[in-house]
């Protein structure tokens, strides 16, 4: 047995395991520092994304004024130190690439190197800032983009009615929003930190742990270029065999989601916590086989019951992000049982109701079911009976005949009810009608149970039906199976408002509500989850279109962005799971970091200085391979460090995003790179372009980096750990900048179809570091 200690142990292990979220954060930490070869920077880059997640919980409990706080949001901890970790390598990229062009053009220089004068240490200060601004002014948008649409992804799942998804989604784009804002704030100042302080100490003098790390850093780029050109000849020799593969496993995948066996809805009302040998959840499946469990449950003899509500709207103003705010009581003001109208219909009512196929006959008694046929007895009865010693007059609550008139009925209603509160027979906080007393303000609303103090001495007139449910039981067993119970509702709900159109005015405000709290869960996840993956991918679509301008790309995104999505889900529902609270967070956010690798290779196929497919393709795929994989690696093992946990919600994010880190990763680069190759646009077709105004504002902006031949230096200062493979990237590529600063005029030079330039071509460079020779 559990005895009750299911729930304070998922507590205790929420917090234990976090060292799980530690460790997937020390191994994410140690690929930073390993690709910067910095430890000041892992440092300062570890704080930004611990502070994102505290400023984070600051926004979303004082700015939002949020008081629930579940523990799904504590998810968004995993999921931040993969997405921080990738602005970082982005950052630090462009940061490495900056420096690799200012050291090649530098090099061209025929100045002799000489120690840096006062004059020369202002210079190199000011080239430090206009470095740092080249660099941000593609780092922030290329960092904004990616935030934008997993922010959109979460920031989509407040939509859905449930109220952890709702708080999940919240907490956790305003974690990718803050890490954004630190990230283009925190981490360059960082590195203006280190390159001014210890740029000549690190120059002077590397310790044998910086010596190891520069070693290691040379073999891994020397493998990775390997792994590059291996990756860009299999897509540019086999595009058409990558096409046709990962096409048929999109539409195998689609059909393994919504054909068969499809993404289920959850059978089982009991939210599993743990592993499934964990043995709380082993009793939990067991436990319909113990005799004394099955009174505790009652699971054998429940039938659905059928309630019909007036005199209360069907409306709920409470906080919906909070689960104990209920919101206030609503009064039907047209609601009024006492006309002969009313009266007659509602003894119809429920002589209708016995002989529909739903119904389930109950013998007893349970007068306060449909209260209006035991009042018509109890109506019948003389004015005053010979046997009673006192020999009181009931008149007018005697001898008369339905329908009463309104004054009687409002009189003698009170009464019935008080005599049936004083027998055996009567069930508190059921059916019945819900009294208030005099004049009605929203908290003077009593209970049917208040009832119960009445006698047949109060004053009936200060009593007023406010309210009044109907409840039979039906003929359909309590299942948790969702199409059996959604037939019974929609069976129930057709019949009920059916009746409604034929009631009178100040009837037609009734509604229908049964054990439906399990089936309102099923079916706010059907729906909800489909609407929030619409406004995703939606948010994603106009991300994508507002940054390559090209409809061709957008739209080769989103198929890929969609094929990827299908694979995730595909793999998840054949892994077993169901469309619970948590998959639905997770095909939501899927969304999110699958249209990241996607949105890189197309941005890098516009922007290449070539207009031919071929080299376009060849371009993008030599620039972001290398980004896509270390942060596809390092998001990855993260979550399958998380695997080792011992309660499910974290081993199925763990699932999540290494299923989804693959599959992303696989069709950005194999299906979109060769479905470009093949079938890209080139030549400017289908490309837009922004206003002149823009343009105008653009070249006048770009005069900030226009420099004065004396002002570059070619000093060794600038050059610290952080850049150790500058110089090779300097002699060996040019780098991705080159298509970020060119324009759309710049044409395909003769031999450069590859997509990189010749040797022995001079490289088009920056204007802020163009010297004239």
């Amino acid at each position: 047995m559990d005895l009750g200690l299911e729930n304070e142990l998922f507590s205790e292990l929420l917090l234990t395991d976090v060292w799980l979220v530690s460790l997937g954060g020390l191994f994410v930490m140690a690929c930073v520092w390993l690709y910067t070869g910095s430890a000041f920077i892992t440092l300062m880059s570890s704080c930004a994304i611990c502070f994102s997640l505290g400023l984070a919980y600051f926004v979303y409990t004082l700015v939002f004024e949020l008081s629930f706080f579940p523990y799904m949001n504590l998810l968004a901890i995993v999921v931040i130190i993969g997405i921080g970790a990738d602005d970082v390598f982005l950052f630090l990229k462009i940061w490495q690439c900056v420096l690799a062009e200012r050291f090649s053009k530098s090099s061209t220089l025929n100045t002799q190197s000489t120690l840096p004068t006062p004059l020369e240490h202002n210079e190199h200060t000011e080239t430090l800032e206009n470095l740092m601004a080249l660099t941000m002014r593609h780092a922030a948008a290329s960092m904004f983009v990616t935030s934008v649409t997993t922010a959109s992804a979460f920031y989509a799942s407040y939509s859905s009615s449930i109220t952890a998804i709702k708080c999940f989604g919240i907490f956790a784009g305003t974690v990718v929003v803050t890490n954004y804002l630190l990230m283009i704030t925190w981490l360059p100042a960082s590195v203006s930190i280190m390159e001014r302080l210890f740029a000549s100490h690190m120059c002077c003098q590397q310790h044998l742990t910086q010596k190891l790390i520069n070693a290691c850093k040379k073999s891994i780029n020397r493998f990775c270029e390997l792994f590059e050109e291996c990756i860009t000849q299999s897509i540019m020799s086999y595009a058409y065999l990558w096409l046709f593969i990962f096409a048929v496993l999109g539409v195998s995948s689609a059909i393994i989601v919504f054909w068969y066996p499809g993404l289920q809805l959850p059978e089982k009302p009991h939210f599993q916590l743990f592993v499934s040998h964990h043995p709380f959840e082993v009793y939990t499946k067991l436990r319909h086989q113990f005799w004394f469990e099955k009174p505790l449950q009652g699971v054998e003899n429940f039938n659905m019951s059928m309630r019909f509500v007036w005199g209360v709207q069907a409306v709920d103003d409470g906080d919906f992000t909070n689960p104990s705010s209920y919101g206030n009581l609503h009064y039907d003001n047209n609601f009024n049982i006492s006309s002969k109208s009313a009266q007659i219909w509602l003894r119809n009512f429920c002589q209708n109701i016995r002989q529909q196929p739903f119904y389930q006959a109950t013998f007893g008694f349970l007068l306060p079911n449909c209260f209006i046929e035991n009042f018509i007895r109890y109506m019948e009865r003389r004015c005053v009976d010979e046997m009673d010693s006192m020999s009181l007059d009931r008149a007018p609550c005697c001898d008369a005949e339905f329908p009463y008139e309104p004054h009687i009925f409002e009189e003698c209603l009170p009464q019935c009810i008080s005599n049936l509160c004083e027998t055996s027979f009567y069930q508190h906080g059921k059916a019945g009608p819900k009294f208030a007393a005099g004049p009605i303000h929203s908290d003077e609303y009593f209970e049917g149970n208040s009832n119960e103090s009445l006698s047949i001495e109060s004053t009936p007139t200060q009593l007023l039906v406010k309210a009044i449910i109907i409840e039979f039981d039906s003929n359909v067993r309590y299942s948790t199976l969702y199409a059996n119970i959604h037939q019974f509702y929609e069976s129930v709900e057709t019949w009920f408002q059916q009746q409604l159109s034929t009631a009178p005015l100040e009837l037609r405000g009734g509604w229908f509500i049964s054990d439906l709290k399990f089936y309102s869960v099923q079916d706010t996840l059907s729906h909800d989850t489909i609407i929030a993956i619409v406004l995703a991918m939606a948010a994603s679509l106009v991300v994508l279109l507002c940054f390559t301008l090209n409809f061709i790309i957008s739209i080769y995104a989103v198929i890929t962005v969609s094929l990827t999505i299908f694979n995730t889900v595909a793999v998840l529902i054949l892994l077993g799971w169901r469309l619970n609270i948590l998959e639905s967070i997770a095909v939501s956010t899927a969304i999110g970091l699958a249209v990241d690798f996607s949105l890189h290779y197309g941005i890098h196929y516009r922007l290449s200085p070539s207009k031919e497919r071929i080299a376009a393709t060849q371009f993008a795929l030599s620039r972001i391979i290398g980004p896509t994989v270390m942060a596809a690696t390092t998001t990855g093992v993260a979550g399958g460090i998380m695997m080792a946990s011992n309660i499910l919600p974290y081993i199925q994010i763990g699932i999540f995003l290494v299923v989804v880190m693959a599959t992303s990763w696989f069709y950005s680069t194999f299906f979109l790179m060769s479905l470009l190759k093949v079938a890209g646009p080139q030549y400017d077709f289908m490309q837009l372009g922004w206003p002149a105004w823009r343009k105008r504002r653009t070249a006048k902006t770009n005069k900030f980096y226009e420099r004065k031949p004396s002002q570059i230096i070619a000093t060794e200062q600038l050059l610290t750990p952080t850049s150790s493979a500058i110089v090779e990237m300097a002699n060996s590529e040019t780098h991705e900048l080159e298509s970020l600063n060119s324009n759309n005029q710049i044409r395909t030079i003769s031999g450069t179809e590859s997509g990189l330039p010749p040797p022995s071509l001079a490289v088009d460079l920056e204007h802020s570091f163009q010297t004239p020779h």
